[in-house]
């Protein structure tokens, strides 16, 4: 597995506005917008975020500065450096899972959701591991199967210009598989083959030649 085993990181949303702020590059910027976080920008929230993570002693104060610490010191470099984006969501017959990953060659993370509101920062090997993960996840939750079928995965490739490439996959009761990329157009779904999955997901993503 691409996952390194480190324990997670804990982290709530008003924590993660306050390290994209301090970050400030349109990479971070990016992951605020891809964690969908945009519109709760900015004062009280950032401010909130900052006391938290002081509180926890993932921030310092030095001087007049606020500097990241511990683990968060990582996080707030991954954010600043991100120039690749992947948004992963699962619906399975038992729950909802979604993903964001995001990084560099230099680094990734890999964001999960909770409903309540604490989520979760696992660190990845660099943007090629955000992508074998990804497949990972997708061949996990529709091959392996662990809460049942029928099941559904959508993997999104976010650019930095605002577009992005989409590929939907789903898993019929008797296990077999269809395919549809992207949005606009709609196409009809088509079969595909398991041994297949791989390459037909990277090259949804523009990750191989069509």
């Amino acid at each position: 597995m691409t996952i390194q085993e480190d324990a997670p990181l804990p982290i709530t949303e008003h924590e993660l506005i306050a390290l994209v702020a301090l970050a400030g590059t349109p990479g971070a910027l990016k992951c605020q917008s891809l964690f969908r976080l945009d519109h709760a920008a900015g004062a009280p929230l950032e401010q909130a975020g900052v006391a938290t993570l002081l509180e926890r002693g993932l921030m310092t104060v030095e001087g007049e500065s606020l500097v990241p610490a511990g683990p968060a010191a990582s996080v707030a470099g991954v954010l600043a450096d991100s120039d690749a984006w992947l948004e992963v969501a699962l619906v399975t017959p038992k729950a909802e899972h979604v993903y964001f990953l995001f990084g560099s060659n230099g680094g990734a993370l890999v964001l999960s959701l909770s409903k309540f509101g604490v989520h979760e920062l696992r660190p990845l090997t660099g943007s090629e591991g955000m992508f074998t993960t990804a497949v990972e996840m997708v061949t996990f939750y529709l091959g392996t199967a662990p809460d049942g079928r029928p099941a559904a995965g959508t993997v999104r490739r976010h650019l930095a210009d605002g577009s992005f490439h989409s590929v939907h996959v789903k898993t019929e009761p008797d296990g077999s598989l269809e395919i549809v990329t992207g949005d606009d157009a709609k196409p009809a779904p088509a079969p595909l083959q398991s041994e297949d999955l791989e390459d037909q997901l990277r090259r949804g993503l523009g990750l191989l030649p069509a």
